[in-house]
C-alpha cells in the first residue's frame, strides 16, 4: 500500500489502489483505475476526486488484509464501490520511504458528486484514526521468538525474517535471524533466502556434492541503521544448482516469469540454505520448488519477507514466528531517522493522545 500526496490527487482525474495487501488483486485494479477512465472519455461521467490524510504511521507488519484493522477498511472500500463511487482506495502507505505525505491516507472517486466523495473520504479516514493504536507493530526479542518456535512441532512453522525483505529495500543477506537458526540447532529448515552472488560463484566452481566451508552473507552495510555487514562461516555440502528461473504459480503475479539469477542450494545437515544471485523476495510457492525444495514438509521454512509471503504460503504454515533481526527495514521505528515525514506523526509523536 503505497502513499499519495495532494499534489498527485490535483493532478490525476481517477487513483484506484490495492485492496488486498499482498497485492494479489492487480487486474482488478487495473480494472478500477480504466472503466472510470474510459466512461469519462466517452463523455459518460465526469470524476470527482477527494484526498485526504491522518497524521499516522501504520506499520507495514500490521497492514496485511487478512486481518483487522485493514481488512475492514479494505472492505468498505468495496461497500462504497457497489453503492455507487467510481474507485475507493485506502493507502495504509509506506513508512519507510520518509516522505512528508508518508502514511495513511483515502482517495475517493464519484461521479460528479464532490460531497459524497469528501463524506466517505473523511469516514474512511476517521476508521483508521480510530484504530491507530491497533496500527502498530511491537515485535518481541529474537532470543525468545526461536526459543518459542523451538517449541513447535506441527510444520511447517514460517519463521518470518521481516527486517530484511528486498521489497522493502533489505539487502537480504542479513545472516542473524538465519545465524540465530543455526545456533538454536532447529532441524528440517528450509531457508528462503540469502542473496550472495560471490557464494553461489565459489559453491558452483566447487561442484555439486562438494563439502565446502566458506563466508555467507553479511556482504552490504546498513548505514541508514549504523549496522556493519557481518557473514557467517558456514559448513555444508552444495546440494543442488540451479539457474534460477521459475513462473510464479499466484495468486500473486500469477504467470510472471522471475529470475532470482544462478542459485544453489547449501545443506548444513539441519537447514537447507537457498543461496541465490539476484534479490527475490519469496511471495510464491514456485520459488522453494524451482529448486526442488518441498516446504510442506519442513518443519521450519525462514521467509525473508514481511507480507507478501502470505501470497504463495499462508495456505501451508501451520503457525508464524516472526523473528526481528537486522536489515534497513526494521521494525523498530527508534533504529529509523524520520527527517522528512510531516510532524506530530502518530506513533513518533502523541497525536491525539
Amino acid at each position: 500500500m503505497v502513499w499519495v500526496s495532494p499534489r498527485m490527487a490535483q493532478s490525476s482525474n481517477v487513483i484506484a489502489g490495492y485492496q488486498t495487501y499482498p497485492h494479489t488483486d492487480a487486474y482488478e485494479t487495473g480494472m478500477r483505475a480504466g472503466r472510470p477512465i474510459f466512461a469519462m472519455l466517452r463523455g459518460d461521467s465526469v470524476p470527482s476526486i477527494a484526498w485526504g490524510n491522518r497524521p499516522m504511521l501504520p506499520h507495514v507488519m500490521r497492514q496485511s488484509t487478512d486481518n483487522s484493522p485493514n481488512r475492514e477498511l479494505q472492505a468498505r472500500c468495496r461497500e462504497m464501490e457497489a453503492q455507487g463511487a467510481l474507485a475507493v482506495s485506502v493507502f495504509v502507505g509506506f513508512p519507510h520511504a520518509d516522505v512528508r505525505h508518508a502514511g495513511l491516507s483515502a482517495v475517493v472517486v464519484t461521479d460528479g458528486d464532490s460531497e459524497l466523495a469528501q463524506r466517505w473520504r473523511d469516514e474512511l479516514l476517521d476508521a483508521a484514526w480510530n484504530e491507530r493504536e491497533a496500527f502498530v507493530y511491537r515485535s518481541e526479542p529474537l532470543e525468545v521468538a526461536i526459543k518459542r518456535a523451538s517449541k513447535m512441532t506441527d510444520g511447517p512453522v514460517v519463521l518470518l525474517d521481516h527486517c530484511d525483505n528486498a521489497a522493502s529495500g533489505g539487502t537480504m543477506d542479513s545472516m542473524t535471524v538465519l545465524g540465530a537458526i543455526l545456533d538454536a540447532g532447529l532441524d528440517n529448515v528450509a531457508a528462503f533466502a540469502i542473496c550472495d552472488p560471490d557464494a553461489v560463484t565459489a559453491m558452483i566452481e566447487a561442484g555439486t556434492g562438494a563439502h565446502i566451508t566458506l563466508p555467507l552473507g553479511g556482504r552490504t552495510d546498513t548505514p541508514a541503521i549504523g549496522k556493519r555487514s557481518e557473514p557467517r562461516v558456514i559448513t555444508g555440502t552444495v546440494k543442488r544448482i540451479a539457474d534460477g528461473r521459475f513462473r510464479n504459480h499466484g495468486p500473486m503475479s500469477r504467470g510472471e516469469q522471475m529470475d532470482m539469477g544462478p542459485t544453489v542450494v547449501f545443506d548444513t545437515g539441519k537447514v537447507e540454505i537457498v543461496v541465490i544471485s539476484r534479490h527475490q523476495e519469496p511471495n510464491d510457492y514456485a520459488c522453494v520448488e524451482a529448486v526442488g525444495i518441498d516446504a510442506t514438509r519442513k518443519r521450519y521454512l525462514m521467509l525473508k519477507s514481511r507480507v507478501a509471503w502470505r501470497a504463495g504460503f499462508r495456505s501451508i504454515a501451520k503457525a508464524i514466528v516472526e523473528c526481528a533481526g537486522v536489515g534497513v527495514c526494521t521494525s523498530d521505528y527508534g533504529l529509523l531517522r524520520f527527517e522528512r515525514v510531516r510532524r506530530p506523526i502518530y506513533p513518533l509523536d502523541a497525536v491525539g493522545h
